[in-house]
């Protein structure tokens, strides 16, 4: 069996070839850390790798890893299908996979825990001296921090993979394979439409594509077309570029200052919290080289000048030549 997703061309085949690898010596596909944005196919792929192995999927909350007892807790649902008594392989055995979603929330003590059985596959007992024995599994991790993970711990992972966003084309083909498997029909122009508008977030037009059915059944339409696609970005503000209203609200809140803005007081003028403009809304507009973060905080860049520009231009409304009292006729 072959993972079933789009895109990630390069990780699906490396996967596929360590999963094989695996199987063929009866042992764990090795650790594996996903780094990348969120919503771009980790959680997918893990899951895919489940079924393509046959193995269990544990999902695990990283933040639960707090001491020996809670990592414990989590070892004694690995699977110990082809084992005997004292940990010897007697027949075929079935690795779980282990998930961590941001795995980077793990508590210190837990990565020590769970890495120490990660390579030595034992832990030990609550008893002095003791080890008890545990079946081959795998970790994967996603993240969108790496770097916030210890050293011992990410040193762990045999295998990492960095996850970038999609392109348009694979975006287009993803919302095309969503609407198949919830019996809405879409244009090939209106797919299009959403995708180049999702941050090449698969999350992002999967949500995108439920508004626009929505859309679609209000004004009792079967096929959801480029301006039923169009009017629902007007209705929620998202421009030709994927822009939200907030990330807008903060081009502007940096072009009417015209200089350097600290992040709290971008916060200020935003009325938007400095920790989810921080995550949420600045690495978009970085990526599309409108702002940049400096040493002395937020600052516009040309592209971002330019674009706001053209902004105040479209919302700048036509001027009266001549201004004509109400009620009177023009003779």
């Amino acid at each position: 069996m072959k993972i079933q997703m789009i895109g990630h061309n390069s990780t699906k085949t490396q996967i596929q070839r360590a999963a094989e690898s695996a199987a063929a010596r009866n042992v764990a596909m090795p650790h594996m850390l996903f780094a990348g944005a969120p919503g771009c196919g980790k959680t997918t792929i893990a899951k895919e790798m489940a079924k393509i192995s046959g193995a269990p999927f544990i999902k695990a909350v990283p933040e639960d890893m707090r001491d020996y007892d809670s990592v414990l807790s989590l070892l004694e649902r690995l699977d110990t299908t082809g084992y005997d008594a004292k940990g010897n392989r007697i027949g075929k055995i079935r690795p779980s996979i282990v998930f961590f979603d941001e795995i980077h929330g793990m508590p210190l003590k837990g990565q020590e825990k769970l890495g120490i059985a990660m390579e030595e596959w034992q832990i030990e007992s609550s008893h002095a001296n003791r080890y008890i024995w545990l079946p081959y599994f795998t970790v994967i991790g996603a993240t969108t921090n790496d770097g916030k993970l210890s050293k011992p711990f990410r040193d762990r992972f045999k295998l990492r993979f960095l996850f970038q966003t999609y392109s348009d084309d694979e975006l287009t083909e993803i919302v095309k394979f969503h609407s198949g498997r919830s019996h809405l029909i879409i244009s090939e122009k209106a797919a299009r439409e959403i995708a180049v508008r999702s941050k090449g977030t698969p999350r992002i037009a999967v949500g995108y594509l439920e508004r626009a059915r929505d859309m679609a059944l209000t004004m009792k339409s079967e096929l959801i077309t480029s301006a039923i696609v169009l009017d629902t970005f007007k209705e929620m503000g998202v421009d030709s570029e994927g822009l939200t209203p907030t990330e807008t609200k903060v081009l502007k809140a940096l072009y009417q200052n015209k200089a350097t803005v600290g992040l709290e007081n971008l916060a200020i003028m935003t009325n938007e919290s400095a920790k989810s403009l921080s995550e949420s809304v600045e690495p978009f507009l970085i990526q599309k080289g409108f702002m940049l973060r400096s040493g002395r905080g937020r600052v516009l860049t040309p592209a971002g000048r330019k674009y706001v520009e053209m902004m105040y231009s479209k919302d700048k409304k036509l001027e009266i030549k001549e201004e004509i009292p109400i009620g009177y006729v023009r003779k």
